[in-house]
C-alpha cells in the first residue's frame, strides 16, 4: 500500500517518525512530505506532487491545517489515484462553513512574525498540541516548529471535489487546538467518523493506531 503522510502548520516530517515506523514494519510505502510553508499554493502542490508520484491507489492522511493541504492537492484527481483519506484532527475546506461558529485556540496563539510569516506562542505549544506527551518530549519537538506563510486562500471555501473519495475524521476529543464540537462537524461530512480522547498530535502517542487506521481496507 502507498501511503502519503501530510503534517500541519509549524510542523514537518519529523512528526510522523512513529506512525511511519510502524507502516514500513508492516511492509507499506510511505511518503512523510515535507511543506514548504512559503503559501498554501506552494503547500498544496507539494502534496499533490507526492500524491501523483506515488501512483494509483494512495491513502492519504492530512493532520490539522494538512486537512486543507490534502483537499486542494487531491482536487481532480479521482478515486482511481486517491483510494482513501484520514483526516486526524483536521481543518477540512468542506468543514470551514462551521468554523466561524467556534473559539479556535491555535488561532489565538499565532504570532507574527517577518514578510508575512507567522509562528506559534511556543509557551502554549505543550497545552495546544502535546498535552498527552511528557513535558521532556514537548522540550524536544518545540525547537523544530518552522514559521510559516498562512495565507487566506487556505481559508476559502470552494468545491474541491474529493467528496466522492472515501474519508475517515478521526476527532480528537482532548484536543487544546481545534474544539472537538468543531471536528464532529467535520466529521459528519466523511463517510467514517473515530473518536479518540486524545490532545491534537495522536501521533506522538498513538503511532500504531494511526497506522492502524491507515492501512484499513474496509
Amino acid at each position: 500500500m502507498q501511503i502519503i503522510l501530510i503534517h500541519g502548520a509549524w510542523h514537518g516530517p519529523w512528526c510522523w517518525e512513529g506512525v511511519v515506523s510502524e507502516l514500513e514494519a508492516a511492509g507499506h510505502a510511505v511518503v512523510a512530505v515535507e511543506l514548504p510553508f512559503t503559501g498554501f499554493a506552494h503547500d498544496a502542490a507539494a502534496a499533490r506532487s507526492a500524491i501523483i508520484e506515488a501512483g494509483p491507489g494512495v491513502v492519504v492522511c492530512g493532520h490539522s491545517y494538512g486537512g486543507l493541504v490534502v483537499d486542494e492537492a487531491v482536487a481532480g484527481l479521482g478515486t482511481d489515484q486517491v483510494s482513501r483519506i484520514l483526516y486526524l484532527a483536521a481543518i477540512t475546506n468542506a468543514g470551514l462553513s462551521a468554523m466561524g461558529r467556534y473559539t479556535i485556540p491555535v488561532a489565538e496563539a499565532i504570532v507574527p512574525t517577518d514578510n508575512g510569516y507567522c509562528a506559534t506562542d511556543l509557551t502554549r505549544a505543550h497545552a495546544l498540541f502535546y498535552a498527552d506527551s511528557d513535558p521532556e518530549v514537548v522540550q524536544r519537538i518545540t525547537p523544530l516548529l518552522r514559521p510559516m506563510m498562512m495565507d487566506g486562500e487556505a481559508f476559502t471555501s470552494r468545491d474541491v471535489g474529493r467528496l466522492d473519495i472515501r474519508s475517515t475524521f478521526v476527532v480528537c476529543s482532548n484536543d487544546g487546538a481545534l474544539p472537538a464540537d468543531f471536528q464532529r462537524e467535520e466529521a459528519a461530512l466523511c463517510s467514517d467518523r473515530v473518536e479518540w480522547p486524545t490532545d491534537h498530535s495522536p501521533f506522538l502517542t498513538r503511532p500504531a493506531a494511526i497506522a492502524d487506521l491507515l492501512t484499513k481496507t474496509n
